[in-house]
């Protein structure tokens, strides 16, 4: 994905199964389209999706300065 779509391209998985693609769109900032025949497989990616993007709010954080590291 990330040699195949640049940051905001949407990513389209027309055979989503348990949310892989979903997952690594999230981590890489992408928007997700994810389709799903199988109900089973649909709410697996859904979790599996939503918890990858609780997971960036929870680590994310805002710098507004540069950090000092002591290095001259």
């Amino acid at each position: 994905m990330h040699w195949f779509s640049d940051p905001g391209d949407v990513v389209l998985d027309p055979f989503m199964g348990s949310g892989t693609t979903g997952v690594a769109a999230v981590k890489m900032g992408r928007p997700f389209v994810g389709i799903e025949i199988e109900p089973r497989f649909f709410d697996i990616a859904c979790e599996r999706i939503a918890t990858a993007e609780r997971d960036l709010r929870l680590f994310a954080r805002r710098v507004d300065e540069p950090l000092s590291m002591g290095l001259v």
